[in-house]
């Protein structure tokens, strides 16, 4: 489970303040608001730890497994899918641990990892740790979808794996080699690995890291904002993102000054308009940010020049369903239209049953269909959409 107390220069926020050293001061002066993804998260965290444990660690008969089990069942954020996530990251550790062969690793799971050694007060929980032979695997399970993390020179990886060195040098001394990073991420692409030597990452512990560390530490450097501001907690009210979004350098250039009596210069070409878009799509990002700050000021009271919280929309609803549709009918509104009866979705039944027991109950039922068309940046994975390709693509059975 993630601990309940952060570090200033927390593994998981290292991104941000290795980019953007003072952010982790000023981070300081806001709150942190937790949402309802990051608790369900802890809960799938949860259960991939029972798992966990009960295979590699801890022994436990089926009906203590299930006991524990039932009662993380029981948390509100809980649904079936969780079950087929975290099954994902049990069978990765598995694989890892038999990829040492005849030799059986050692395994350990959510192990409070210290890296004070290039980090000032550094320290966090690596969800496991495996280690055999030369090498040692560390694996961290991400229950989100909204944001793909890489594994290749993952910051907060590389920190753990640093703190695990640490943790288990009075063991294996200087006998560990090589380092393997896994991010587990089912909800947003799967399983990711990166591997390099204990040798490069103490290096890069040394030249990259412990400087900008003491730096950040102390509140100092300079501010530098980028992808990395997403979760920065001053990213609503830091003057320097502030400054980046309205400056017209970013936007210079876009459109050319040309003839103005020129038809040609009267609209955007296509071009013109990729361009001002890629330019523009942080700048979305950054009103969004001020929007919520506003709005959540605005409601504490705090005067925001120019804007003010209304109420929204009102709903109504039945003050006691069940009294209200007894007495509906006893005034002659018919039962049936009360109660409305609609088709289960493939999603929704799929969330419901649980990924397993939702392929053996539907297969041969389901067909995949093309998706709507999207735009997205053209660093996006995703092949080009072809509307030639897309009107003879065949409907696809899944499953």
């Amino acid at each position: 489970m993630p601990p309940e107390k952060h570090a200033l220069l927390g593994a998981s926020s290292a991104e941000r303040w290795l980019n953007c050293p003072p952010s982790a001061r000023l981070g300081e002066q806001f709150p942190d608001t937790a949402s309802s993804h990051a608790a369900a998260g802890t809960l799938a965290h949860a259960i991939a730890e029972l798992k966990a444990r009960k295979y590699f660690t801890e022994p436990m008969s089926t009906r203590s497994f299930n006991s524990r089990l039932k009662k993380l069942k029981e948390d509100p954020n809980y649904d079936k899918g969780m079950d087929a996530v975290t099954d994902t990251y049990l069978e990765h550790l598995k694989s890892l641990a038999m990829s040492y062969g005849s030799v059986q690793p050692f395994v350990a799971l959510e192990t409070r990892v210290n890296f004070e050694d290039y980090v000032p007060e550094g320290f966090g929980t690596a969800d496991c740790v495996i280690i055999g032979a030369d090498r040692m695997c560390v694996v961290d399970y991400k229950n989100g979808a909204g944001v793909l993390v890489a594994a290749e020179a993952n910051p907060q990886m590389m920190l753990y794996a640093l703190g695990a060195l640490k943790v288990f040098a009075p063991i294996y001394g200087d006998a560990i080699r090589n380092i393997h990073l896994s991010i587990v991420q089912p909800n947003a692409g799967g399983i990711r690995e990166w591997g390099c030597t204990v040798d490069d990452l103490r290096e890069w512990g040394e030249t990259v890291v412990k400087p900008v560390a003491s730096l950040a530490w102390e509140g100092k450097g300079n501010f530098a904002p980028g992808d990395w501001c997403r979760f920065c907690r001053a990213r609503a009210r830091c003057s320097a993102r502030a400054k980046q979004m309205l400056e017209l350098e970013p936007l210079k250039g876009a459109i050319p000054e040309g003839n103005s009596c020129d038809p040609e210069d009267s609209v955007l070409t296509d071009a013109q308009v990729g361009d001002v878009l890629t330019r523009a799509l942080d700048l979305e990002a950054w009103v969004k940010d001020l929007k919520d700050y506003a709005l959540t000021a605005s409601l504490r009271g705090h005067q925001i020049a120019g804007w003010k919280a209304v109420e929204g929309r009102s709903s109504r609803e039945w003050a006691d369903q069940d009294a209200a549709f007894t007495t509906l009918q006893d005034r002659g509104i018919p039962e049936a239209l009360l109660w409305e009866r609609k088709p289960a979705s493939v999603a929704g039944l799929e969330k419901a049953l649980g990924k397993k027991d939702f392929e053996e109950a539907s297969s041969g039922l389901v067909v995949k269909r093309p998706g709507k068309p999207a735009l997205v940046p053209g660093s996006d994975k995703r092949p080009p959409y072809s509307p030639a390709a897309a009107a003879f693509e065949a409907v696809t059975a899944d499953g």
